[in-house]
């Protein structure tokens, strides 16, 4: 009697296969999305992200402009 792992269970009734990173579906394993409404929304949302990371660092760089300037006009 052989006890074979749920990751071989799964591969035995659904075959290979791999899961789209926006809405969960499963697809084939050579596909980075199911669909192209799921690829626009992941690029929409990296751009979004990598807009807010800029926005985060110039306000932590302004930050650190005003206390250095703060430092020296008060000390």
């Amino acid at each position: 009697m052989s006890h074979s792992s749920w990751k071989n269970q799964i591969q035995k009734k659904w075959g290979p296969h791999q899961h789209c990173p926006v809405c969960g579906k499963a697809m084939a394993p050579e596909r980075k999305f199911c669909s192209q409404n799921c690829r626009d929304s992941y690029l929409q949302k990296q751009k979004k992200q990598k807009k807010q990371s800029r926005y985060q660092i110039v306000f932590l760089v302004g930050m650190m402009v005003v206390m250095f300037v703060l430092m020296f006009v008060f000390m």
